[in-house]
């Protein structure tokens, strides 16, 4: 009986694509994450950052809420 080679080299090249995608999504997600904090974090000192009906956000004694 003749021997038969069957050795079939390994593809270790063809996962680049998919690779590169996901690091594309993930400096896409890096990039969306900066530019929403930019523009909605407000410092903890910031007299903007009280939110609506929080009880600290309107300074007491104000003429709107003296009847």
């Amino acid at each position: 009986m003749e021997h038969i080679d069957r050795y079939i080299p390994a593809d270790t090249n063809g996962g680049w694509g998919f690779a590169g995608f996901i690091i594309l999504l993930a400096v896409i997600c890096i990039v969306g994450a900066t530019v929403i904090h930019k523009h909605t974090y407000k410092h903890p000192t910031d007299v903007t950052w009280h939110g609506k009906g929080s009880g600290d956000g309107q300074p007491q004694g104000d003429a709107a809420t003296e009847g």
